[in-house]
């Protein structure tokens, strides 16, 4: 028995270890949940009747359609504004995840990928109703929207495929680009905007959740990220931490 404690203390401490970090990271993701919230009801509704009032005021103010009106400016930048707020809302929370599920969010995020670059996006599913929180569901749509965002931004790829399978075990999700691909296991040793800092942070939260992340990629040969999650796992978290509040409004009005 005394050969058993070391092991069982280790095992002990794992878990209390694995628990914090879910928690973090569920607390993060409540936060961004708040910031959107707030973007969206207060700034995002300040912005809308902003644009209407002006609206209105040009419409009395109308003069000679050959002069510049700098109130017309104005309202330019007002629904440029509207718009920034509104991509910073769906950047830090989405509704539709909440809403509908993990495979309606990515489906919504394909196609903003195509209609944002030239970048064509591939996605296949066979997933049903996932035995999974709302707070593990928010976890691994950031980690796939961050990744997808990667091979658009910064891997210059033309294509990306995205396949999710579920099986009674697990759930996996793959997205593979023909970028330029780098050297992973560098990047995953540096920390900088460039290197690996976006890499560790999507590992760790994978970790958090119970799953993994397996990166593979070498320069001028795409890269092939996989997410891997066992469903027992995930219904091994606390109980405490498997919920995100849902947003008040989660359609935007601007």
């Amino acid at each position: 028995m005394k050969d058993d404690a070391p092991h069982t203390d280790q095992a002990d401490s794992n878990r209390r270890l694995q628990t914090l970090a879910f928690e973090l990271t569920v607390a993060a993701a409540r936060e961004r949940q708040r910031i959107a919230h707030a973007l969206h009801d207060d700034l995002g509704q300040l912005l809308a009747m902003a644009q209407f009032k002006l609206s209105e005021l040009i419409s009395r103010l109308a003069r000679d359609a050959a002069e510049p009106d700098p109130l017309e400016e104005v309202r330019l930048l007002l629904c440029q504004a509207a718009q920034a707020t509104r991509a910073a809302t769906f950047e830090l929370y989405s509704p539709v995840l909440q809403q509908l599920g993990l495979l309606p969010a990515v489906e919504g995020l394909a196609q903003q990928l195509q209609r944002d670059s030239r970048m064509r996006v591939h996605l296949t599913a066979r997933v049903d109703d996932l035995p999974l929180s709302d707070a593990v569901l928010s976890v691994l749509f950031r980690i796939v929207r961050e990744l997808a965002l990667n091979a658009q931004k910064h891997a210059k790829a033309s294509n990306l495929w995205i396949s999710l399978e579920q099986d009674k075990q697990d759930l996996r999700i793959a997205l593979a680009d023909d970028g330029v691909g780098f050297d992973a296991d560098a990047a995953l040793r540096r920390f900088s905007p460039q290197g690996g800092f976006g890499l560790l942070s999507a590992e760790a939260q994978m970790q958090a959740i119970g799953g993994r992340l397996c990166i593979e990629s070498v320069p001028g040969g795409g890269t092939i990220a996989t997410l891997h999650l066992g469903f027992d796992v995930a219904a091994s978290l606390p109980p405490s931490a498997k919920s995100i509040p849902t947003m008040s409004h989660p359609t935007s009005h601007l």
